[in-house]
């Protein structure tokens, strides 16, 4: 008898819990949650493809939109999120230089000497005005991105400077704005339409200018090379003596130096730029 009632429980636990998966389903696919889970059951392989396809659906994208776009604590847009980003919380407490030598300098690997290279040059800025095209995309992903976005933001909140990150990718911008505090200012257009505009503008020119909006096809790599220079001529009011302009993926094996940077390497050695640090990031200085 004990055994039955037992049984009896199991069944209505299950019937509740697949209830329960169905009307989550629901939610997330328009009400197709019993035809889905009917599909898993008789084809457990399709997961993936059935993941996929709701991961697309309007219900998803709605739900999206409103925890994205939820009013929050004035903190939440005022600080940098480490933990969004994988450093630790006691990072937080120690000076940018420090911190870059103790956390952040070997997550970078390849991009390491070339930013250690670009904060020393920017120390003799009181006030750093920097813009950066192609923004922190992925958190957490160090090796890969460099999260340069946060590393300026951190910089600049420290020394009371500002941050223009330019992205044409919406998701890329979502990232940095999450990542970083409100010395950020995140836009979403092309880099070469906001960096004209921005230009256009300018009071004074920026501390420094970071290049890196533009995917490098090693195997085609001049439509890269030549939206970089782009940037550069619609920069041109941003650019002074004292500026320092960097390049990513600028010496990237097998294909060797130039890449995003083949052109801005040509200008800028024709206006007698000084070279600061040459490797996988090029970055130079004006004098004059």
């Amino acid at each position: 008898m004990a055994k039955k009632v037992a049984q009896k429980k199991l069944l209505s636990h299950k019937t509740l819990d697949a209830d329960i998966i169905i009307s989550l389903l629901d939610r997330m696919t328009e009400g197709n949650g019993n035809a889905i889970l009917c599909q898993l059951r008789e084809n457990p392989d399709s997961l993936e493809n059935v993941a996929r396809s709701i991961s697309t659906s309007q219900s998803v994208e709605t739900i999206l939109k409103l925890a994205r776009t939820q009013t929050r604590t004035i903190d939440w847009v005022t600080k940098a999120d480490f933990d969004y980003v994988g450093l630790p919380s006691d990072a937080e407490r120690y000076g940018f230089h420090i911190a870059f030598e103790k956390y952040i300098q070997s997550r970078v690997g390849k991009r390491a000497d070339g930013f250690a290279a670009i904060f020393d040059a920017l120390d003799r800025h009181s006030r750093p005005f920097i813009v950066e095209t192609g923004c922190l995309r992925v958190p957490k992903n160090w090796e890969g991105d460099g999260q340069s976005t946060f590393q300026f933001d951190w910089y600049a909140r420290e020394k009371r400077g500002s941050v223009t990150t330019i992205d044409i990718n919406s998701e890329s911008i979502d990232s940095a704005r999450r990542a970083c505090s409100s010395v950020t200012n995140t836009v979403l257009n092309d880099s070469v339409a906001a960096l004209n505009a921005l230009s256009t503008q300018a009071k004074e020119p920026a501390s420094l200018i970071y290049l890196d909006s533009f995917d490098l096809d090693l195997l085609d790599p001049m439509p890269s090379a030549t939206h970089h220079a782009m940037e550069i001529m619609a920069a041109r009011n941003l650019i002074g003596p004292g500026t320092i302009v960097c390049v990513d993926d600028f010496n990237v094996p097998p294909l060797g130096p130039g890449g995003k940077g083949l052109i801005v390497d040509q200008f800028m050695e024709s206006i007698n730029a000084n070279v600061l640090y040459t490797g996988y990031q090029k970055v130079w200085i004006i004098t004059s």
